[in-house]
């Protein structure tokens, strides 16, 4: 399966040794490229600061720029490397994204991190689009969702879904609960989530390579709230509320 991973990163941030990329090339799928809408440096730097925490910013950080493997056990660092060719655009919806596309004709785009994409581009992937989101659905859609979930004293979840032209209202195609620790903070629970997604990921896409209907037509029950940026006043609380809340 031809496979296109969109991201919005800076111009340097590597994607050599990309976990999900090494466990789809594993898997016998093909990363054709991964188009990035480049973003600041320091843009970037203070967002991923603020989602992580400075000790696990600082690790993440130091991986990417040096390119080392983000990889902790043995069997995931038996993964093949791989160094999939990187398209950077403006902006996902533009023109120039879709020529792009239309020149890698892939079967799948995952979203790793973007905007909302449009409905001209959603079209042109074979089989659909599929995002990662950090929290259950429908119950948490929009942003800074493991946060709210924390907050709210909800389980701490990590969805794959399919895209639609609406705000994570596709179709769940796989879940996954974290139990948090006493040691987590919103924070490791990101980087958590991260790391459990990418076998998420991996497994709704051997789902639609064994051919599983893409539910471009259906739309998840309806039901939960759209949350938006948290305060940092809030997310010190839900820090807080964690710490009780692993502690029970």
């Amino acid at each position: 399966m031809k496979i296109v991973l969109f991201s919005r990163v800076p111009r340097w941030y590597s994607f050599k040794n990309e976990r999900l990329v090494r466990r789809l090339t594993a898997d016998g799928h093909k990363v054709v490229g991964v188009i990035v809408e480049q973003t600041s440096t320091i843009k970037s730097l203070l967002e991923w600061k603020k989602k992580l925490g400075a000790d696990v910013f600082i690790k993440k950080t130091v991986q990417k720029i040096l390119g080392k493997k983000p990889l902790s056990n043995s069997e995931n660092n038996k993964l093949p490397e791989v160094s999939p060719e990187v398209f950077f655009v403006k902006a996902h919806n533009s023109a120039e994204c879709v020529g792009i596309l239309q020149q890698l004709s892939p079967d799948l785009i995952i979203l790793r991190g973007c905007g909302i994409i449009k409905k001209q581009v959603l079209a042109l992937p074979k089989i659909g689009v599929i995002n990662p989101h950090y929290a259950k659905l429908p119950d948490f859609r929009g942003m800074d969702v493991t946060e709210w979930s924390v907050l709210c004293g909800a389980e701490v979840a990590v969805s794959v879904h399919a895209v639609n032209e609406g705000v994570d209202t596709g179709v769940v195609l796989r879940s996954a609960i974290i139990k948090p620790t006493a040691a987590d903070t919103v924070g490791s629970l990101r980087d958590k989530s991260a790391a459990l997604v990418v076998n998420l990921l991996a497994e709704a896409v051997a789902d639609f390579a064994g051919g599983r209907k893409f539910p471009k037509d259906e739309i998840i029950e309806k039901g939960g709230k759209q949350y938006f940026q948290m305060d940092e006043r809030l997310k010190r609380l839900a820090n807080l509320r964690l710490k009780k809340f692993a502690e029970k």
